[in-house]
């Protein structure tokens, strides 16, 4: 089942006798954007559903032709359009956009999935008086979604990744008991499906759907590696040796597949881990480079932190396709910078090199790079 949006709008335009360029300067966009949305190749900014319903005198859920299951594109427009909003909109605006939405679909499990990451990815932009206050309020609503899709689907695959959101959110929330009643205290035996799927077209003699799987896993196996490592930092804090080793491992890892370019954002928050981990133990050199580093990937992806392929992973496009958010990272490339401005001018961590002339010259780059963005 889907929305059918794009039928509801040309029949409702249609029906009051009017053009696509005039419904297009009413609601103040193209009229190719008009004829993309009846045409289902794009979707209205979710600011605008409110308008068009109101012009065409019909409620939203009329308007969107409303079925209780959405599909991987119609998710994925939510998702993004309402990440957006934090841009333009005050935080109570969204929040109740988000609650909206997520009562809607609340049995479109999918989709309640990536609001309740969405809240995880967000939480800080949202209605409150602090971090912790925020923390509390809407990492507790996230854990409620992904209870009820543990609770409520059938889906051994939405099973598992709610879970493990499940077990995250507890873990923020500092409820590490039941962290360990629902995941164990060993991590599991894990068989790879890449390696089977891969196994599999190999029997077909489908030797380029292989090699697009084996690519696939391997791409994500880089990501899961480098943010465990990245992690795994920030333990080392009385184990110098072993914490100049696992950096210079990881660092190695980064540069040798091109990850600040594949990834930014992972490559940004290895970067400004290593920062923190580096000024804690009053490594001033290492510190300036990460955060010089971090600015570098800042300026190399001006236009955008999206996942991209490259020589090497030139077959990973499709599987990207089919991810919930596409080549899309959670957080877009205004809010990572936000993100890292507050990093460097306010943790507590960097207080004592604030003076710093290297760290001056940190800030007014920084300053620089937000004034293009905005």
């Amino acid at each position: 089942m889907k929305v059918s949006l794009g039928k509801v709008l040309s029949s409702k335009r249609k029906a009051k006798r009017i053009t696509q360029q005039e419904l297009a300067d009413f609601v103040g966009v193209s009229k190719t954007s008009v004829s993309k949305w009846e045409n289902g190749q794009t979707y209205p900014d979710i600011t605008l559903l409110p308008l068009l319903a109101a012009y065409f005198d019909v409620s939203i859920d009329a308007l969107l032709n409303y079925e209780p299951e959405l599909s991987k594109e119609e998710i994925q427009h939510i998702y993004l359009s309402i990440q957006k909003s934090f841009d333009t909109q005050s935080a109570e605006e969204v929040w109740e956009q988000l609650n909206s939405f997520i009562h809607r679909y609340y049995s479109c499990y999918p989709f309640i999935l990536q609001m309740g990451m969405l809240l995880l990815n967000h939480y800080d932009l949202l209605p409150g008086e602090n971090t912790q206050e925020k923390a509390d309020k809407y990492l507790g609503e996230a854990l409620k979604l992904f209870i009820h899709i543990r609770v409520n689907t059938q889906d051994i695959k939405l099973i598992n990744e709610a879970t493990k959101m499940e077990a995250y959110c507890l873990l923020v929330l500092k409820r590490p008991d039941e962290v360990l009643d629902i995941l164990g205290q060993y991590v599991p035996t894990h068989l790879p499906a890449d390696d089977l799927i891969v196994g599999a077209f190999h029997l077909k003699g489908d030797p380029v759907k292989a090699e697009a799987t084996s690519q696939s896993g391997i791409f994500q196996n880089l990501f899961i590696l480098i943010s465990s490592m990245t992690n795994y930092l920030q333990l080392l804090l009385k184990d110098p040796v072993k914490l100049d080793t696992t950096y210079q491992r990881e660092l190695m890892i980064i540069e040798t597949f091109n990850i600040e370019a594949l990834n930014p954002a992972i490559a940004l928050n290895f970067c400004l881990s290593a920062a923190s981990v580096h000024a804690l133990i009053g490594n001033k050199e290492l510190l300036f480079n990460d955060l010089n580093r971090s600015l570098a990937i800042l300026q190399k992806n001006k236009d955008s932190l999206l996942f991209k392929p490259d020589d090497y992973f030139d077959r990973v496009q499709d599987w990207l396709d089919q991810q919930a958010l596409g080549n899309q990272p959670p957080r877009n490339a205004h809010q990572v910078v936000e993100s890292i401005s507050s990093f460097i001018l306010t943790h507590p961590s960097l207080d004592i090199y604030r003076e710093e002339e290297e760290m001056k010259q940190i800030i007014n780059q920084l300053t620089e790079i937000r004034e293009r963005r905005s």
